[in-house]
């Protein structure tokens, strides 16, 4: 429970902290790294939901119907808890590949600006025009 906790913490924390910067490949490392942190977090409600099912089984097998109705509860609980790390991992694997693509985009779109830049400058090299638009 406290893990679930912590990982919906940390998701909303980093939602509200990707939400206001730009994407960059540091944010694309962060999301993959969110992502690996929920799913882990999937496949440790997988591993509560068995112990679970096996208190269940245990306790209906002894004749405890106090004790197997408060494990029905805590069953139900880790289903619900699993449904909602899936989504948040399937959220966060979308955002990862999402900021990687700008990245990409962006370090495309900076690299078009300095060849921009360099074109100008070795035509600015053959009219005799300085870099700035003086003369020479």
């Amino acid at each position: 429970m406290r893990r679930t906790i912590l990982s919906a913490t940390l998701f909303v924390m980093a939602s509200l902290v990707a939400f206001g910067q730009t994407p960059s490949a540091g944010d694309a490392r962060q999301d993959h790294k969110e992502a690996r942190q929920d799913k882990q977090a999937v496949r440790g409600d997988v591993n509560e939901m068995k112990q679970d099912r096996v208190d269940l089984r245990q306790d209906v097998k002894a004749g405890d119907k106090a004790a197997a109705v408060q494990d029905q509860r805590e069953l139900r609980k880790d289903a619900r808890d699993m449904r909602q790390d899936k989504r948040g991992a399937r959220t966060d694997g979308k955002d990862a590949k999402a900021d990687r693509k700008d990245a990409r985009a962006d370090k495309e779109a900076r690299a078009d600006r300095e060849a921009r830049i360099d074109r100008h400058q070795m035509r600015a090299a053959r009219t005799g025009m300085a870099p700035r638009g003086g003369r020479r």
